[in-house]
């Protein structure tokens, strides 16, 4: 079982390493007594402490953070990412800070003939890397992390196109890096993802590649194909202990399950909602994972005719169920919730009211999608413990569980599937329906309701189809909490379809983070270059060129998502 350690953060206590240099004449630094050389470091610690922050990362964005957001598996009160109003986003800073950390492992595992830490380095370098270029579009990478040795100058952006190829490139070579049975100083204890498992890192690199391979399958087609077909009879993921995933331990808020009681407020857990989007897709496919990831709602509402109100009036409540006289919807502005009237009601102002018996989420980016009134809330002690809407299941309230649902799911089993699965109905690989089946399967598995699978296989919208649109849906339920993946999915194909909302900031769904101010201020020139190779479209004209709703290279000249 993998853990989150408590880990010495090595990088505190090296001389940081900038991105953009803050002294050009600074051409000396003085031994720290009381800090640790790079060249002294252990690449051990250093590596698992890359490790860990990248799987906390991820998941604390893609459970309660705007890429959970982004994928609509979450809403949550007064936050702007419901309404898709995207600013620089958390990613940078985070990544940029552990990729510090990861290159002076790497020069560690370089100068001491470590091949497994290099390896692994370079895998984690092409994640971090890969995340900044998935979400804002050009980024320095070939000048990065080089501080003073620039000679003064500041670090120049790479084209998406070269960013992207330099990850596979370096995927690639980890991979041939860890094709060894014997390595060197590999401290089992601190590689928390793998335990030193040399042949579990090497899947992993094959299955990142192919990733990113098929990443540019719209934008690069030939690329993609060509590189698809070779990775595909490569060693791969093949099995969910195969899966870069770590566990939860609790003990301290770093080491806990985000917005859980000891990682956030008391309130924290109760604010962070279903979305609609999620559960109106589990409901419709009878998916029983919707009662792993979700609580029933405490007080369900039924619209029913006055007579059948107890004891009169036009609401009341009764043996945990609230009851609203039909009669009293209109004069009230009222209307019953569903997924293809919501957006149209709430432009016409009217109220909704959710009548769903047993889970209610929260619609994407409406004015009253809020913990505190949402579904008529009007006891505003409750606060985000709002009765009538559903709230995450309490196993996300704990900080640990024992390493059974509490996860980083960084790269899962049941991705890989729908990746040989796509891959097949796209003509370049085999076996598509065996492979979206054992998708599913895997989901279901490390979700612990596997004993549903025959079953559920069969249901309407489930069953094998050769579609496209089928395998994206099904791998983007399975990526639940991995928000990244399942929204650049989108971006790439248009599946699942996802709707920004009546009160978005725009009508159609953003497609990058902009870049942020310290990085504009501080590295002018050469951001305005990345910044120009950005596509205005009708919805980022009245920004700057770097703007949400302008196209990265990714997406310009291809139709989706929009």
């Amino acid at each position: 079982m993998k853990f989150i350690k408590n880990i010495v953060i090595l990088f505190l206590l090296i001389p940081t390493l900038f991105i953009v240099s803050c002294d050009s004449n600074l051409v000396e630094i003085n031994e720290n007594p009381n800090g640790v050389e790079p060249n002294l470091a252990d690449p051990n610690l250093l590596i698992s402490t890359v490790m860990t922050g990248l799987a906390t990362s991820t998941t604390s964005r893609g459970y309660a953070g705007d890429t959970g957001a982004a994928a609509q598996f979450i809403q949550r009160d007064s936050w702007s990412d419901n309404r898709y109003d995207w600013s620089t986003g958390s990613i940078w800073s985070t990544n940029y800070n552990l990729l510090r950390t990861n290159k002076i492992a790497n020069e560690q595992a370089v100068a001491l003939g470590l091949e497994f830490h290099e390896g692994v380095t370079l895998i984690l370098k092409s994640m971090l890397f890969g995340n900044l270029t998935d979400y804002y579009g050009d980024i320095p990478y070939s000048d990065a992390l080089h501080g003073n040795n620039l000679d003064g100058e500041k670090p120049t952006y790479d084209t998406q196109e070269s960013v992207y190829k330099g990850i596979i490139v370096d995927l690639e070579t980890a991979a041939t890096l860890l094709e060894g049975s014997s390595f060197e100083n590999v401290d089992a204890s601190q590689d928390v993802f793998y335990s030193g498992d040399a042949s579990k890192w090497q899947k992993l690199a094959n299955s990142l590649a192919l990733r990113y391979y098929m990443r540019l399958s719209e934008k690069l087609p030939s690329f993609s194909q060509e590189g698809v077909t070779k990775t595909l009879s490569k060693p791969l993921i093949s099995s969910i202990d195969d899966e870069l995933s770590l566990s939860y331990i609790g003990g301290i808020t770093s080491q806990s399950w985000p917005e859980s009681r000891l990682f956030g407020s008391a309130s924290a857990f109760y604010r962070v909602k279903p979305c609609t989007t999620i559960t109106d897709k589990l409901k419709e496919f009878n998916d029983p994972r919707i009662a792993v990831w979700f609580a029933p709602v405490a007080t369900p509402t039924k619209v029913v005719p006055a007579n059948e109100i107890p004891g009169g009036g036009d609401i009341a409540e009764q043996d945990g169920i609230r009851y609203i006289n039909e009669e009293t919807l209109e004069e009230n502005g009222y209307a019953i919730y569903s997924s293809k009237t919501y957006a149209a009601d709430i432009e016409a102002g009217k109220t909704l009211i959710d009548t769903s018996s047993v889970y209610v989420g929260l619609p994407v980016a409406v004015s009253n999608a809020d913990p505190y009134t949402y579904n008529l809330n009007t006891e505003g002690s409750r606060g985000g413990t709002n009765s009538y809407v559903s709230r995450m299941n309490e196993v996300f309230n704990l900080k640990e569980d024992g390493g059974n649902l509490l996860k980083a799911r960084l790269f899962s089993y049941a991705e890989i599937s729908f990746l040989k699965a796509e891959a097949a109905v796209r003509g370049w690989g085999s076996n598509a329906e065996t492979n979206y089946l054992e998708g599913i399967k895997a989901s279901l598995e490390v979700w612990g309701v596997s004993d549903t699978y025959s079953a559920y296989i069969t249901n309407s919208g489930v069953a094998f189809d050769g579609s496209l649109e089928i395998i994206m849906q099904q791998k983007w339920i399975a990526n639940m909490f991995n928000g990244d993946e399942a929204y650049l999915d989108w971006r790439r194909t248009g599946f699942p379809t996802l709707n920004a909302g009546p009160l978005a900031r725009e009508n159609v769904m953003p497609l990058r983070f902009v870049y942020p101010s310290d990085e504009i201020n501080n590295n002018t020139a050469n951001n305005a270059v990345g910044a120009a190779s950005l596509e205005e479209t009708t919805y980022s004209n009245t920004d700057s060129n770097d703007s949400p709703y302008a196209k990265p290279w990714i997406v310009q000249d291809v139709t989706k998502p929009w």
